[in-house]
C-alpha cells in the first residue's frame, strides 16, 4: 500500500470519528436530561381531603349495648348512656353510666345439675361456683384520637371515621359493694350526616375483688356499640 492511499485512509476514519462526535457545523451534540431520564414528577404532601365531620365544643350524647366477654359463670349484657365533649378534633373527655342484666350461663346450670354427698354431714348438695356478679359502671374517661379518614364502601359509599383510644377511672358495682377500676380502651366511630355516628367500643377494667377470701385482681373486658348525636 502506497503512502497516498495509507494517508487517505487514515483522513476518512479520522472523518468517521468526527461525524460521529460532533454534529453539523462542528458543534457537540447538546442532549436534553429529560430526554435521557423522562421527567421530573414532583410529589409534596398535601392534604388529600379537610374534615367532613367536626366534633370540637359540639356536645354529643348517645347511648349503648354491649356485654361483658369474660364473665365464666353469667350471661353478662349491658346498655346504657353516654355523654362527651371534645375540646379539638383529637381530644376529648366522656362520662358514661351502665346497667346489667345477669343470667347464669350454660356452665353454671350443667353445674347446678351436678349432685354429691358431702362428707361432714352426709348431705346430698349441687357445686356453686363463687361469683361475683355486675350490675353496673360509671365510668369518667379521656379520649384521644388522632386518625381520621374515610372508607370506600364498594363505590357507593364514603364512610368518614375515626380510631381513638380511652383511659380514665370506673366505679364498678358488684355483689360485694362499688369497687374503685382503672379502665382502658379502643374503639372506632363512624360518621354520617354531619350529627350522627356509630361506634364500637373495647373496654377493660381493672379492680380488685375478694375470692376465697383473698384480694384478686380482676380484669372484666366489655364490647359495646352505640349511636350518639352531636348538637350545634
Amino acid at each position: 500500500m502506497s503512502k497516498k492511499i495509507l494517508e487517505k485512509l487514515i483522513s476518512f476514519i479520522a472523518a468517521l470519528m468526527m461525524l460521529a462526535g460532533f454534529g453539523v457545523g462542528g458543534h457537540a451534540m447538546d442532549l436534553d436530561p429529560a430526554e435521557i431520564r423522562g421527567p421530573v414528577e414532583k410529589n409534596p404532601v398535601t392534604i388529600l381531603q379537610n374534615r367532613y365531620f367536626t366534633k370540637t365544643w359540639r356536645p354529643e350524647l348517645g347511648f349503648t349495648v354491649g356485654t361483658f366477654l369474660n364473665e365464666a359463670y353469667t350471661d353478662t349484657s349491658l346498655s346504657g348512656l353516654r355523654g362527651a365533649l371534645f375540646v379539638n378534633e383529637w381530644l376529648g373527655f366522656e362520662y358514661q353510666y351502665i346497667k346489667t342484666r345477669v343470667k347464669d350461663s350454660d356452665d353454671r346450670k350443667a353445674l347446678n345439675h351436678l349432685t354429691y354427698r358431702r362428707l361432714d354431714d352426709d348431705t346430698v348438695v349441687s357445686p356453686d361456683p363463687e361469683v361475683n356478679k355486675i350490675i353496673g359502671a360509671s365510668d369518667v374517661n379521656a379520649i384521644l384520637a388522632p386518625f381520621y379518614g374515610k372508607l370506600n364502601l364498594m363505590d357507593k359509599l364514603i364512610l368518614y371515621t375515626d380510631l381513638y383510644i380511652t383511659g380514665g377511672l370506673s366505679k364498678v358495682d358488684t355483689d360485694q359493694g362499688s369497687l374503685n377500676a382503672l379502665t382502658f380502651g379502643i374503639g372506632e366511630r363512624f360518621y354520617w350526616q354531619k350529627s350522627l355516628s356509630f361506634r364500637i367500643d373495647f373496654r377493660d377494667r381493672m379492680y380488685t375483688e375478694k375470692r376465697a377470701g383473698r384480694d384478686s385482681q380482676k380484669n372484666a373486658y366489655s364490647v359495646d356499640l352505640g349511636l350518639s348525636y352531636f348538637f350545634l
